[in-house]
């Protein structure tokens, strides 16, 4: 048996492996799946069962228990017999005419029947309209049972990417218990001094800035619902002084809530009052989803900008609706707002985002 058909055999557990993993709730992608594949080409893990097991271990395991999960798994997993194996790839098969195949000879394979087989899609039946049950001719296509699906949510930007941006946002400043050797001033006393009593210390640089974000949690945002834990761990990692996160129902106003379920509720004044001198981030479709231009919404994002832009400044928007779907609807109205930058939910328009909240106001 060669190598390249050694690895091609472990492919069959790995992969049974990874979507029993996946349908069990393990973080995986199909780049994790590709990447083993990849390793398994190469000749990684392809020898022997404790060998694959490192392998998904170093690739996929990213946690204590994650590895005590995958350990516990691989143990409980069926390893494929011989005669799965030949099976499936061919592997160590016999020639009718000319006997079994040497490892690493190479044959030419015989025309027409098997490979025409192997290149058919499936087998398309058709059901009788009475046997339908709607009276209608319907189709019946088997699903093939090699055949994975991954069903795993997407969303527009991954977690890290967010931080990377939100990290982007700073305002350094000395604070805090002094900490730092000045070595300027240090030097400067024993200069005066004639000797050293003691080091000058200085308070070390923090990021001193803050932003409130406010998210849309309406019925036109059900597609980026992830977005709501998303900006709440982004916010956690993001090294902000300070980043209070608040969701609204459809358009900005005087009721704010502190859960994306719309619950513990809060106004606008005591927002503005408990988070003075911020940068705003709103992330909303502003009507781009239902592609209406409503006046009311309109005026009523008018006066929301109006009331807060004495507390918090630079204003940025952030809409998951791609710019060729805002054109004749209210989102292009309040991308026109003088003091409003408004740009895409995708990794760019996050680093312009943040920019421009940075004073770097380009749109």
């Amino acid at each position: 048996m060669t190598e390249a058909r050694t690895a091609d055999g472990v492919e069959l557990p790995l992969e049974g492996l990874y979507l029993h993993l996946v349908r069990s709730g393990f973080p995986l992608s199909t780049r994790d799946l590709t990447d083993a594949l990849a390793a398994l080409r190469a000749g990684y893990g392809a020898h022997r069962r404790a060998d694959l097991h490192r392998l998904c271990e170093t690739l996929w395991a990213r946690t204590e228990d994650e590895v005590a999960r995958l350990d516990r798994l691989f143990r409980q997993f069926p390893w494929p017999s011989a005669e799965q194996l030949v099976e499936a790839t061919g592997a160590g098969a016999t020639d009718e005419k000319s006997g079994p195949v040497a490892s690493g000879e190479t044959r030419s394979p015989d025309p027409p029947a098997k490979e025409a087989q192997s290149l058919a899609g499936p087998m398309i039946e058709f059901a009788a309209p009475e046997q339908s049950g709607i009276g209608l001719v319907r189709a019946r296509v088997p699903v093939l049972p090699s055949t994975p699906y991954v069903t795993t949510p997407r969303t527009l930007v991954p977690l890290r990417s967010l931080i990377i941006a939100l990290r982007r946002f700073r305002l350094t400043k000395r604070s805090g218990a002094r900490v730092e050797l000045d070595l300027r001033a240090t030097i400067d006393e024993q200069s005066r001094q004639g000797t050293l009593v003691e080091p000058v210390l200085i308070p070390a640089r923090r990021n001193q800035a803050r932003l409130v974000v406010l998210v849309d949690a309406s019925s036109s945002m059900v597609a980026w619902r992830s977005l709501n834990r998303l900006f709440g761990e982004a916010l956690e990692s993001s090294q902000l002084a300070r980043a209070p996160l608040y969701f609204f129902d459809n358009v900005p106003d005087d009721d704010l809530y502190e859960s994306d379920t719309l619950t513990r509720p809060t106004t606008l004044d005591e927002a503005l009052a408990r988070h003075s001198r911020c940068a705003l981030l709103v992330v909303s479709d502003a009507g781009a989803t239902r592609g209406n231009r409503v006046r009311e919404r309109v005026e009523r994002t008018r006066d929301f900008i109006a009331r807060v832009a004495g507390a918090w400044q630079p204003i940025a928007w952030v809409n998951p609706m791609p710019p060729g779907r805002w054109r004749g609807t209210s989102a292009a109205e309040v991308a026109k707002l003088a003091s409003v930058g408004m740009f895409g939910l995708t990794d760019d328009g996050l680093t312009r985002a943040i920019d421009w909240l940075r004073g770097k106001q380009s749109v």
